[in-house]
Formats: C-alpha cells, structure tokens, sequence
C-alpha cells in the first residue's frame, strides 16, 4: 500500500473517533433533559402531582420540588443562598 492511502486511513479512523465522541456527547445532552423542567425526577415520584410548590419549575441543580421550610420562596433570598453554597462548594473543593 501507498504511504498516500496508509495517510488516508488513518485520517479516517480519527474522524470516525471523533465521530463516536460526538454522537455520546448528544446522548448525554438529551439525558440532561431528564434533570431538569417540569418533567424531571420528583422527591415523591409519581405522587409528586400537585405537591410541589409553584416557585420550584426545575430551573436550578437539585431541585426535586421539595421544600418544607420555604427557603426558595423568595428569589432574593434564594440568589444569596444559591451564591452561598457556590462559595462553600468551591472552598470545600480546595480540601
């Protein structure tokens, strides 16, 4: 074989490699979909109907609709904890 076509096929089988990791990325992405909105995972599962607050949409990380004490009530209030814990989390990252 031809230093040409040894070339070529090795250009193709990186592009069907990157190909591969592309198609995974897509699957992750729609996955993604499962976590968050108004059909996402519920701290009640299928009972969760008409249990969950209305500020609670599924917009943010970790929000199964639950919230007993009303901390997310308030928008203000719920930005300063959300900066909050993103300050904790990244000094707790540091060790």
């Amino acid at each position: 074989r031809s230093q040409h076509t040894q070339t070529f096929d090795t250009m193709l089988a990186k592009t069907a490699a990157r190909s591969s990791a592309a198609v995974a990325t897509r699957a992750v992405t729609r996955s993604a979909v499962e976590w968050y909105g108004p059909d996402r995972a519920k701290w009640l599962g299928p009972f969760s109907d008409n249990a969950v607050p209305s500020y609670l949409t599924g917009e943010y990380p970790g929000d199964y609709g639950w919230d007993s004490a009303g901390l997310s009530a308030d928008p203000e209030t719920f930005a300063a904890y959300r900066e909050a814990e993103l300050i904790h989390a990244r000094w707790a990252m540091l060790g």
